[in-house]
């Protein structure tokens, strides 16, 4: 009989299968420590779901099958009145960057998502950074396919970020519960991510890290792009990139991205939203590994098996899209935003008729 994997080989585990990076997992570990500092008894498991870095199904696979502990659940939160100009009703969810509550902006009386940097984390240089990045990154743009910002601050010691209040699952949420998608609603949102990238790249902003878990779809089926923590500004030198390291999410990292081009431009962002599509229409992704390394040489190197021979319904259309934008020459993929949502509208005709 197998022993039950601790909380220490979790990490292990999941850092061997690409599912998390090592960032991630300190992320991962400073949760936890600020849980428990709060009286709480989170483990990792529980704490890469809370972060959105897992999913139960990942956890359950890493535990041998055994269901993970849920999330916990917070009572009436303290930070009511943490944030000047705003009162925090309750908590929406976590990221690697802080936690998100649902709270009213006083001056304008409407409720919006504010996103809270971590106390213990207010003190660590990289991710104040990396946090302010983000707010500025969203703060540049105003599209209807990206989550507006509202506001930016420090507050009594903690740092905040103000955002539009988007009512609706992730892609990545809609995947869990449902499987592959329709390849009706694949292609839509496709292009409404299109639209927000380019958008962003035509205000000097590439994202980086394009994937199920940063796109969100309201109740009216409007996919919004979230998330600017990793973007990179196309006219500035200073950047959160260090030669060698992937600034992306393992599973939708684009090639260039893993051999540490510093060079990079908006056919990174096609490239990882082939990634998501693939796993809209599929249910899979293109390429799975038992490490992130073993990932990376896939994405550097292997063809990925056709989206068709795993879900025969995706058109030929479809299918030589998907696989265009997964090519790993930058150049072979789409050259502008308006060449590929040409692409995707030209498919759309063709299924209407």
């Amino acid at each position: 009989m197998s022993s039950t994997p601790t909380a220490t080989s979790i990490e292990k585990i999941v850092l061997e299968k690409g599912w998390a990076t090592k960032e991630q997992v300190r992320a991962a570990a400073k949760y936890q420590a600020q849980k428990k500092a709060a009286g709480e008894d989170v483990t990792m498991s529980q704490a890469l779901v809370a972060l959105g870095i897992l999913t139960e199904v990942q956890i359950r696979r890493a535990l041998g099958g055994r269901k993970a502990p849920p999330p916990p659940r917070d009572g009436p939160h303290p930070l009511a009145t943490a944030v000047k100009g705003y009162t925090i009703l309750k908590q929406l969810g976590s990221g690697g960057m802080g936690d998100v509550y649902l709270a009213k902006q006083i001056s304008l009386d409407r409720f919006v998502a504010v996103k809270i940097l971590p106390a213990h984390l207010a003190k660590d240089e990289d991710f104040i950074e990396r946090f302010v990045i983000e707010a500025r990154s969203a703060g540049k743009v105003f599209h209807e396919n990206i989550v507006a910002a509202v506001d930016i601050g420090e507050s009594n010691g903690r740092y905040f970020y103000a955002m539009e209040l988007v009512e609706g699952p992730t892609i990545q949420q809609l995947i869990q519960r449902r499987g592959a998608t329709t390849e009706k609603f694949a292609l839509d949102v496709a292009k409404q991510v299109c639209r927000g990238l380019k958008h962003a790249y035509l205000h000097g902003l590439i994202h980086r890290d394009i994937k199920p878990g940063n796109i969100m779809v309201t109740t009216e089926k409007i996919a919004k792009i979230c998330d600017f923590g990793l973007a990179r500004d196309l006219e500035s030198d200073l950047t959160l990139t260090k030669p060698g390291t992937v600034q992306s999410s393992p599973a939708y990292a684009s090639p260039e991205q893993v051999r540490g081009k510093q060079d990079i431009d908006h056919r990174t962002d096609m490239y990882s939203l082939g990634v998501t599509l693939y796993e809209m229409l599929t249910g899979e992704r293109p390429f799975q590994a038992e490490n992130a390394s073993a990932l990376f040489v896939k994405h550097a190197t292997e063809t990925p098996t056709s989206p068709q021979e795993i879900n025969p319904e995706i058109s030929d259309a479809t299918t030589a899209l998907v696989l265009r934008l997964l090519r790993k020459d930058p150049k072979k993929r789409f050259e502008t935003y308006d060449q590929l949502i040409e692409a995707i509208e030209s498919i759309e005709k063709t299924q209407k008729k």
